[in-house]
Formats: structure tokens, sequence, C-alpha cells
């Protein structure tokens, strides 16, 4: 498959995930390599593309940035994403600077598909659409109440509608296709109860509730940050780290101490979201909270998303957090800077602006829904809402089926528009891994002495990137990432007269804690560099190997010849 031939106006299937992939790794066997996370629940190879140019050093001896997505079943246009930021790299070598640079100096790990089994029933031709993985949870069972189920066999999830004086739903007043929330004081006319799509365990003919889903896990409850039990935090898995896909990126990215900068890819919102879901602002380290808000105006001026803290703008009760977020749980515990990027805005392509993410779900006014049926109908890929039609119920009796078909309109992006929606993310993802700490040498120099066989070597380093070389504030408050350290291999009759073959730099500042864009007190020290002399005996043409090493900003490996 060359790699100019795909098309991301599509979403993949767990075998075009593999296919892609695996055509990549062939046709840029130094750049790409395909391996496996681990395995999902039900057996499927979770996927994991590592993309570096191997000619300029190895992935783990250069800074790098994860990316994941599709962590939730229906949010299938991460997977997208993520692989046309792979493609970007790829087809750009060579031909387009940004994409050189990364690739020569920097490491990406894209997991396109985190959840492969929950993807694998949202993408069926008779779609199922669950939070995450497939595993019953919390019962092997399923509980008494209504269950989604395409109901009438048609391929699609849809709503139903049934008549009753005392549904809280009626009949659209501006689009008899759309339906429209009874007033509070509203008595005469013909109301409706609405539900999703589904069929009824241990019905007793009168009492229709909604049931627990059977498959009740919510992967994005399962990082161990702030993790809380089931009796608390829905979806959150038996204990932390329970399930299989989660602990496979748990132990990737612990033991991968490279990565600075973390992107989930979810749906749906046109919001970049940033830690913390538990805890407000105040509670973060300050110069942090600076870089997140700096990292989120950026992507706000590439992808027109606002950056939001989960906290304070993203709950869905103001009375109630989520715990165990990804995000959460790189940035608290490995200090790396992490962002949730829900994609696509529905609402805000039809012209509903500047309104709370959240609140607007309750509460917004019924013209709003009018523009969207409308934008869809001239955008989307065919049309967007299914007119209500009469089914007989096997168990409700007579009811009607329609609404919107959600998987296109409302959770992703209409085929004909997801490659517009991943190109501007792609665009913000690299933004994100030009800021990563990057090792570079400024000076190795030797020069002879006066005394018989005696050399002075001199190194210096300096940090080129923006963030620091211990990532953030709160990685160097978790010692996650050790200073930086060189360390002399030297050959056989060459003696080490003064200093230390193995010594320590300490951490090298980027651009991040000179923040300040006022030139009245403007300071730009030197703080980012960092140099050791060390006096060596030997002989003229002796080989001296440099090593520098820091887990975030890369490892040079360098050579200086006595002279």
């Amino acid at each position: 498959m060359d790699v100019k031939t795909v098309d991301f106006n599509h979403y993949f299937s767990n075998d075009e995930v593999a296919s892609v992939l695996n055509a990549w790794a062939e046709e840029f066997p130094q750049l790409a390599t395909v391996t496996e996370l681990g395995k999902s629940h039900e057996g499927r190879a979770i996927l994991l593309l590592t993309l570096t140019n191997r000619n300029t050093g190895t992935d783990e001896d250069k800074p790098a940035i994860w990316i994941d997505a599709n962590i939730h079943a229906e949010e299938v246009a991460g997977t997208t994403v993520a692989l046309h930021a792979a493609h970007t790299l790829l087809s750009g070598h060579g031909s387009d600077s940004r994409c050189t640079r990364l690739l020569d100096d920097a490491a990406f790990y894209i997991v396109p598909r985190l959840n492969p089994d929950g993807a694998a029933l949202a993408l069926a031709d008779s779609p199922q659409y669950v939070r995450s993985g497939t595993r019953p949870y919390p019962y092997a069972e399923k509980l008494a109440g209504l269950h989604d189920e395409d109901i009438d066999g048609d391929g699609r999830l849809l709503q139903m509608r049934l008549r009753d004086p005392n549904g809280d739903w009626k009949v659209s007043s501006l689009d008899n296709r759309l339906m429209e929330k009874r007033g509070p004081d509203e008595h005469e006319g013909e109301f409706y109860r609405l539900l999703p799509e589904g069929r009824l365990e241990e019905f007793d003919g009168l009492e229709i509730k909604l049931a627990r889903p059977l498959q009740g896990l919510d992967f994005n409850r399962n990082f161990p940050f702030e993790w809380q039990p089931e009796s608390t935090q829905a979806g959150s898995g038996p204990y932390p780290v329970s399930e299989k896909e989660i602990r496979a990126a748990v132990a990737f990215i612990s033991g991968h101490n490279n990565i600075s900068v973390a992107l989930t890819y979810h749906t749906q919102g046109g919001i970049i979201l940033r830690p913390f879901s538990t805890k407000p602002d105040e509670k973060m380290e300050t110069n942090d909270l600076w870089v997140f808000e700096l990292m989120g105006e950026r992507g706000k001026d590439i992808t027109g998303y606002p950056c939001i803290s989960v906290f304070h703008d993203f709950r869905y009760h103001p009375k109630e957090v989520t715990t165990g977020a990804f995000d959460d749980w790189v940035y608290d515990y490995l200090g790396m800077f992490s962002f949730t990027i829900e994609l696509w805005d529905l609402p805000g392509r039809a012209g509903v602006k500047d309104r709370d993410f959240i609140e607007w779900v309750r509460k917004h006014p019924h013209e709003d829904d009018l523009k969207i049926l409308k934008w869809l109908e001239e955008n989307g890929d065919g049309p967007p809402l299914v007119e209500w039609y009469p089914f007989e119920h096997p168990q409700l009796g007579p009811i009607e089926i329609g609404g919107y078909d959600r998987m296109y309109t409302w959770r992703n992006p209409p085929r004909s528009i997801m490659g517009e929606e991943a190109a501007f993310n792609t665009a913000y993802a690299l933004t994100l891994a030009d800021m990563l700490p990057r090792l570079r040498l400024h000076t190795l120099e030797s020069e002879r002495l006066t005394g018989e066989g005696d050399y002075r070597l001199r190194l210096v380093v300096e940090n080129s990137g923006f963030l620091p070389t211990y990532t953030s504030a709160q990685g160097r408050t978790r010692n996650a990432a050790r200073p930086v350290r060189a360390e002399l291999d030297l050959p056989q009759g060459v003696q080490l007269v003064s200093g230390k073959a193995k010594t320590e730099l300490g951490h090298l500042e980027g651009r991040s804690n000179r923040l300040a864009v006022s030139t009245m007190y403007a300071a730009s020290p030197t703080d980012n560099r960092a140099w050791r002399e060390w006096i060596l005996r030997g002989a003229p043409g002796d080989i001296i190997q440099v090593h520098v090493l820091s887990d975030r900003a890369g490892t040079l490996r360098e050579t200086v010849v006595l002279q």
C-alpha cells in the first residue's frame, strides 16, 4: 500500500489498521516499526507504531511523544487522526523540514486503536455500542431493564418513541422530524417518551427502566490516578489497571521514560482537556499550569478547540468528579504534559458557539437543534435523521423508531469531512512534538597541555528544546526523570587524571521557565547549558567515547581524538 493512497475520509476496521501499519513498516523500514503493545480481552492484537529515523539513533535514545486513540468503543475518529499523524510524518520525511526534523530528532509512539474489541462492535454491519471493552462487568448477566439493541434488524441503533400523556417530549414546532422538550407547565397536546432502541430484560409489562449495560467498563476510569471502586466511580473496574488494554499501555509508558508529552484522542466536543479532573488549578504546580495554558492556546490557534480544565469546565455534574483518567495519571505520576482531545464539535460546526460544553446538553434553545439538522443536511454524508416509522415492539407493542443515526453525525464526523478534522489535529500533535526537550552538543574539544601526555577534555551540552530535561515541575517533584549525566569510555592506556568517568550534570532548563512576553524585565540566562572538564593522560590518536544521557531529552554519543 503506497503511503500516498490512504484515504482519511474513512473509518478503519481493525484489519485495515493492521494492513496500513504493516504496509508503512515495509515501505519505510528505517522510519517505522510495528510491534504488539499487548492483547485485548478477546485476544486481538493492540498494535504500536514506533516512528523515528533509526539512522540517527534508536527511539529510546530520543525524546518522545505518545499518541493513542479509540479507548472508547464508538470514538473511531481518533484512529483516523492517529493514522493521519503517522502518514504526515512518513510522507514528509526528507521533503518537509518539520517532519524530517521530528523523525530525525524524536520518536513517536502511536497506538491508533487501544480498544480493538469495542471498535469491532461499533464498526460492525449490525453495530453494538459499548462504552469501552466487551468484558461483562460488573455482572456476568444482563440486569433487569432496557438494553440497547437493533430491535428491527436494520443495521442501525436509533431511538424509540412511545405515545404517553406523561411523556416529557413532543413533536418539534420547528420541524416535525425533530423532538422538542415539553414545557414544565404544558398540558395540551400529544406527548411521548423517548428511549434508546432496544429490548427489555425481565419486563413486567409496566415498568420501563434503563438497565446498567452488560459491558459496563470505562477504560478511562481504570488508570491508577485516584482510582475509586465501582461504588464511587462507575466503570472503574475491580482494581486499578485491571483491564488488559490499560495494563499494556501503563506498562509501556512506565517503561519508556523518554516520553514527555502524551495525547489521547476521544470524541466528541471539539475541546482540548487538560488535568486535573479531581482538583482545581490552585492545586497544580503553578509553572506547569502556565505551560499547560500556553500549549492549550497553541492548540486553539491551530484546531479552533478551546483548552479547558476538566475540573473547572468539564464535569458531568457540578458536585462530582471523575477518577482514574489517563491524562491525570501520566501528568501526576510521571510528570508528562498530557491532553485528552475531544474531536469533532457538531454544534460548533452548525454555528452554536461560545457554549458550556456540559451545560449545553442540559439546557439550550430548541433553535440550536434545527441549526444542527440543517447543517448535517447540507454537509453530511446522507440523510442524518431517520424519520419516525411504526414498529411492533415484541414487548412494548406499537411504537415508532427514528431519530439520529448518531455514529457518523454526533459521535464522529461525517466521512466526507473526517480527513479535514484529522489534518488540523495532526498539525497540533506535531506542534507539541516540537516542544520536546532535546540534548545538543555545544562543544567537545581536547587541548594538549604542557605536561607529558596530558590533555584537557572540555564538554559543553545544552537543551535546545522548549521543555526542560525534567519535563515539568510535577516531574521534578516525582523524580520522574534522572538528571543529565556524562560518561567517558576510555581506551586502554588512557588514564583519568582529574574528574570522574561518570558525572552528573544536573537538569537543564528549556524555555518553559521564561514565559513572560514583556521585554521590560527580560532575562535569558544560560540555564539550559552545562559543562565539565577532565584531565586525561594519553597519546595522540587515542579516541575517547563521550556519552551524555538524559531520560527525557535523548542521548548523545560522541567521540573526540586526542591530537
